[in-house]
């Protein structure tokens, strides 16, 4: 079993729009939520798109769908906060990292260096759930599967055979 590796909680602040506004920005939003899962998740981003006309009204909650650079999609929570913050919680795994332990364990396992793996860019934590990634290492390539273990990001894996 492999370590947690999501980011099942990430607090962040913002003013979501000018002072006295009723409605939040949608664009800026979208931006906020962006910047939040590169920086705290690593993910590649093609597009975030938030709600439109939803009104300022702390403790109310609104998802917003992340789309990652491979099409990838999932969706974060959006609570509004007093002051016009929000907190958001993304319950994506850390992919990157998650490849990197992967990566290492099938170079341990296969005695070679050069070993990358890739999985799919923006990944719910949900215990069950199955990742079809791809090894690669001097030209050659294999399956590898992706099991999450629990609703934390710890995980198990499997090179397939040739």
């Amino acid at each position: 079993m492999r370590p947690p590796l999501a980011g099942l909680a990430l607090l962040a602040a913002v003013a979501l729009s000018a002072c006295g506004a009723t409605m939040i920005d949608a664009e800026e939003q979208e931006q906020f939520v962006r910047d939040v899962v590169v920086r705290e998740i690593g993910a590649r981003v093609a597009s975030v798109r938030c709600p439109e006309n939803v009104e300022r009204s702390e403790g109310d909650t609104f998802r917003c769908t992340v789309t990652g650079a491979d099409d990838s999609t999932g969706d974060v929570i959006v609570t509004q906060q007093e002051d016009a913050e929000v907190q958001v919680v993304a319950p994506f795994l850390h992919v990157t990292d998650a490849e990197a332990v992967v990566a290492n364990g099938i170079a341990d396992q296969l005695e070679a260096d050069g070993i990358d793996v890739e999985c799919p860019e923006i990944v719910v934590v949900r215990k069950g759930r199955l990742l079809r990634c791809t090894a690669r290492a001097t030209g050659a390539s294999r399956s590898v599967s992706v099991r999450l273990t629990d609703d934390r990001g710890r995980f198990h894996y499997r090179l397939a055979e040739r």
